[in-house]
């Protein structure tokens, strides 16, 4: 076995959510310069780039990020399904009912949209697939052991439509007594490269900020060769 990333590096303008501004990195001191050391300071939004949402991103009571042990974070039963889609549609139910999701603990959806990031980010940012309310609600309902979504694209709602987005992403974080605990949501992820049945594990390491709803992560898989 050996260990990959399914984040994304984080680079000066990075194409993120059009509700946020590009990362900006910029170098401080230079050892080039006759300082004696090199530093740099990072102007980040804690949604940029591969980040994990957590249930206080919708929810003014819920839990932040900051909030979760690190076995909270730590998946054993991971699971891929290729969900192919084309700008601007919808994850449907029916394009998950098909897939046996039992006994897993982290569902990643890959919908191939990924490779926008690279080719055309204008339209990876503005033009992407998202995940519908109903199929959230699903995933909870009927798989209460799942406890994270994640996706190839850069939120699981869209400007296209707005309200199922708003309402996906509280169908993933509000209490239930019928569900299992509230999920956490791993957007803008790198699946384009791993195929189910080589995933074993998956570790989120969110950057370890106090007080922030959500945040930028590296998120590792264990392969198996």
């Amino acid at each position: 076995m050996h260990i990959i990333t399914l984040s994304h590096d984080i680079y000066h303008h990075s194409p993120v959510h059009p509700a946020l501004k590009p990362p900006e990195i910029k170098q401080k001191t230079f050892i080039s310069r006759g300082d004696g050391y090199n530093s740099f300071i990072l102007n980040i939004e804690n949604h940029s780039c591969t980040h994990v949402d957590a249930p206080a991103h919708f929810l003014e009571d819920g839990k932040k990020i900051s909030d979760y042990k690190m076995e909270e974070l730590v998946f054993l039963n991971p699971k891929i399904i290729d969900v192919p889609k084309g700008k601007e549609e919808l994850v449907l139910l029916d394009d998950i009912q098909k897939f046996d999701l039992d006994n897993i603990d982290a569902l990643f959806i890959k919908t191939g949209f990924e490779s926008f990031r690279y080719d055309n980010s204008d339209e990876y940012i503005n033009k992407n697939p998202s995940v519908s309310s109903e199929v959230v609600d699903y995933i909870r309902r009927c798989y209460p052991k799942i406890r994270c979504l994640g996706v190839d694209i850069i939120s699981i709602s869209s400007s296209k439509y707005p309200e199922i987005g708003r309402e996906a992403h509280i169908n993933a974080f509000k209490a239930n007594n019928n569900f299992g605990e509230p999920l956490l949501l791993l957007e803008d992820m790198k699946l384009a490269h791993i195929k189910n049945d080589r995933l074993n594990k998956v570790i989120i390491i969110p950057w370890q900020i106090i007080d922030v709803d959500s945040a930028p992560c590296t998120v590792l898989a264990e392969i198996i060769d």
